[in-house]
């Protein structure tokens, strides 16, 4: 059996004694404190623990973009998390009300940063129908409506007038963000799903400049 230490700290008995007291120039009687009052004492640092004058936190450190290279700030920009804290989520995103900056705290863009957005009218045809054994086929065009260039940060917030055309009768709409040459029609996506919502949703598009692509299915779709 092991022997149990022991360590004997010896009692401190400490009396207080708060007087308050006080005279003005007028020998008015002096304000006297209320119990609440007296009950607040901090007692002063002794020499071990000496007093110590409030820091600042130094400001996170941002990431200079305007000399990079093309090929460069879309690594940057394609790295650049969201501050979200969700798995996976980008700092520079697209949604249904367009373009979206709310990258994490950390590597941020000290100035703006230009992006292209590109809009495109999906005309879908229905080549085969539904069968008991097979699902309908659908056939897509593209056509280009137009290609803007926007500046998203360095401050969190939603781009203006970046959201995404809303479909029609048989026609939806896909939009893509992404720096460097323009997307050739090839490289948008021929596997959409056609859904009963008009919701924009994510969608991937082939392109080493892509940032972040998203697909509004049109509606109507059974009449195509």
């Amino acid at each position: 059996m092991g022997s149990t230490g022991k360590f004997l700290i010896p009692a401190v008995a400490v009396a207080a004694l708060l007087t308050v007291s006080g005279c003005s120039s007028e020998d008015k009687p002096a304000a006297q404190a209320s119990p609440s009052e007296l009950a607040h004492y901090t007692a002063a640092p002794g020499p071990a623990t000496p007093t110590q004058s409030p820091t600042t936190a130094a400001p996170a450190k941002c990431v200079k973009t305007s000399g990079m290279s093309v090929v460069q700030l879309t690594a940057y920009l394609k790295e650049l998390r969201s501050g979200s804290g969700e798995y996976r989520s980008r700092g520079l995103t697209l949604d249904s009300s367009g373009l979206n900056f709310t990258p994490e705290a950390i590597r941020r863009p000290c100035e703006a940063v230009t992006v292209k957005l590109a809009r495109y009218w999906v005309d879908v045809e229905k080549t085969r129908e539904e069968t008991a054994v097979s699902p309908a086929r659908y056939e897509y065009d593209y056509t280009l409506i137009n290609v803007t260039s926007h500046k998203a940060g360095p401050k969190d917030g939603r781009v203006p007038d970046t959201a995404p055309p809303g479909g029609a009768d048989c026609q939806g709409t896909v939009s893509v963000a992404y720096l460097g040459e323009d997307i050739p029609l090839g490289s948008l996506p021929y596997d959409l799903e056609l859904t009963d919502t008009t919701t924009a949703v994510p969608v991937e598009v082939d392109g080493d400049g892509v940032l972040s692509a998203i697909y509004v299915s049109p509606v109507g779709v059974e009449s195509c």
